[in-house]
């Protein structure tokens, strides 16, 4: 049995509320992983996601959250692992945990630390062949009452990601699920398999050609005509 173990800083919460698709970069043919916003799915789809119960819903309450670190643990259930697992595309989840340091300020905002670990068992693309996998990683999110809540014009990759909430309660369940979605490979496979050269581009090569492609067009702004000559590729 294939067995692999990572230790992650998960990324921000930026590109949660996104669902994968792939795109080709103009020219080159290669597959890229890109993300179009929930709000560009269809009208149903976007219903039926608000609507939708979480898998793992661990709700606390802010009563419970005081000025000093408060600490959390939340594990998800046998019923709700296999839960998550479908959500996610995943053949299971044996373990799912998150331990939170929790602190609030006089505003309701709570400031949260989690430690996320999950064993899990993916696919792999190469082999089709499943394989177990285990993930470590720690994020700092904060939640922030509705509001409060000022939704940023653009992604900031540096910037602690917040969560709404309304009530006097905050979900853990379902931001560590959020957490572990982000941080899934949309191309996974077994660590003593290779993926074959040129399947997916990094965000810097991606970002390269691109650069390539402006830089192409500036110093001969004529290049796109020329090609729409007969005659011409």
């Amino acid at each position: 049995m294939v067995f692999s173990i990572r230790f992650y800083t998960l990324p921000p919460l930026a590109f949660l509320q996104k669902a994968p698709i792939r795109k080709s970069v103009a020219g080159g043919g290669v597959p890229v992983s890109v993300c179009a916003p929930v709000n560009d799915l269809p009208l149903p789809a976007q219903e039926a996601a608000m609507s939708e119960k979480p898998e793992f819903s661990r709700p606390m309450a802010l009563r419970r959250i005081g000025g000093q670190e408060t600490a959390v643990t939340v594990e998800a259930t046998e019923q709700e692992c296999a839960a998550i697992a479908r959500r996610l595309g995943l053949p299971k989840i044996t373990l799912f945990r998150c331990r939170y340091l929790l602190k609030a300020d006089r505003h309701s905002v709570v400031e949260a630390e989690g430690a996320l670990a999950v064993h899990y068992t993916q696919t792999c693309v190469v082999s089709l062949e499943n394989f177990e996998d285990v993930l470590a990683g720690a994020f700092n999110i904060r939640f922030v009452p509705s509001e409060r809540f000022v939704e940023p014009e653009e992604p900031d990759l540096d910037a602690i990601d917040e969560i709404p909430y309304e009530g006097q309660d905050i979900d853990l369940g379902e931001a560590a699920v959020e957490q572990f979605a982000l941080d899934l490979d949309p191309y996974p496979h077994a660590p003593e398999i290779d993926l074959p050269e040129g399947l997916v581009l990094s965000e810097e090569e991606a970002e390269k050609l691109l650069e390539e492609g402006e830089q192409d067009e500036k110093q001969n702004p004529f290049a796109a005509l020329s090609r729409l000559k007969p005659g011409k590729a």
